[in-house]
């Protein structure tokens, strides 16, 4: 499962490192001697000023998430990457109580560059093969920076291995060239995995579009030619025209559109059955409960002629995320 879980933070206020102030309770924020939002403006100034973001809320919020996560199979996928994951706290406490009792295995998180301090996470039943690596895309001569990608190594049964990537590249006001890095580091991995003879799966938010030109996917990591390594992967969703049961073109909304910022790439030994790990048919998809899923405008209560994810509000304590999860199995 990959889930862009939105702005997971906790109500600690961590001093120095605590890099979005909007995710405090108003008890803290009363203290402050000076204004700290000043120049924020618009929603994210009313969230940084007005938000009473406590205790009771973030742990409110991680019951409904585990309960997201542990509703697939009605047990949850063996390996679960979460992106926009606060820092390391989170998901310890995510794991602690909620999905430990599940056969969890403790969880990763790297602190990385993002200004922002979102991160991806990752928390699974299998054992690792090797210690996970975080891979900086490094966006310093272009004065910014971003998530981590981070690698990790499970041991399956009979000695057969299987290596993961969880991605949350650059967004797109942050331009194309920061996501061709990124796709660059993936590439990388991938060839390195194809070298050890190991099947690999990258996931995540992507963040990028179909139209987007180069295209940091389609141009450089991922076609449908199984035996043609220049591009050593496969977006899943290209290759099997769609999900398995969800009718929408991706799993974010924005603006009117369903897109697919969320992506699912696999090497080709799985799609050519050639490796230790198979595709299992109509597995991949998009996952949700059904209030997960509204057509009500959550700021004007109006009904909408379209659907869309019902993303959590941080001061109604409604709904989930901006993002659908996603999912696939593999058969070994």
């Amino acid at each position: 499962m990959s889930y862009n879980v939105e702005n997971l933070f906790d109500a600690t206020d961590d001093g120095v490192y605590q890099e979005d102030l909007a995710f405090l309770p108003l008890s803290l924020k009363r203290k402050w001697k000076t204004d700290p939002c000043k120049g924020i403006n618009g929603y994210f100034g009313r969230m940084c000023r007005d938000l009473d973001w406590t205790q009771i809320k973030y742990e409110e919020r991680l019951e409904r998430l585990s309960n997201v996560m542990l509703s697939y199979k009605d047990e949850g996928a063996d390996i679960i990457f979460l992106h926009e994951i606060e820092n390391e706290t989170v998901m310890l406490d995510l794991w602690k109580g909620y999905l430990k009792a599940y056969g969890y295995k403790k969880p990763f998180h790297f602190e990385s560059p993002s200004h922002r301090g979102i991160d991806v996470g990752v928390i699974s039943r299998l054992p690792l093969a090797e210690n996970p690596i975080a891979h900086e895309v490094d966006l310093k001569d272009m004065g910014s920076s971003t998530r981590d990608i981070i690698e990790v190594t499970y041991r399956i049964k009979k000695g057969k291995r299987l290596k993961v990537a969880g991605n949350h590249w650059p967004s797109q006001a942050s331009g194309t060239e920061a996501r061709l890095r990124a796709s660059e580091i993936v590439r990388d991995i991938a060839y390195e995995a194809i070298d050890q003879d190991m099947s690999f799966v990258a996931v995540g938010d992507f963040n990028t579009l179909l139209k987007e030109v180069p295209n940091p996917i389609s141009d450089y990591l991922a076609d449908n030619d199984l035996y043609d390594l220049e591009y050593p992967l496969v977006d899943l969703q290209n290759y099997l025209q769609g999900f398995s049961t969800f009718p929408y073109d991706g799993s974010h909304f924005y603006q009117g559109h369903w897109d697919p910022l969320d992506r699912i790439l696999v090497s080709k030994d799985i799609l050519r059955e050639s490796g230790d790990f198979k595709l299992v048919n109509d597995s991949f998809d998009v996952f949700y409960l059904d209030d997960m899923i509204t057509d009500i405008d959550p700021d004007t209560g109006k009904r909408m002629p379209y659907e869309f994810p019902f993303r959590y509000g941080f001061f109604t304590e409604k709904g989930y995320s901006d993002h659908l999860p996603l999912v696939v199995e593999f058969a070994y």
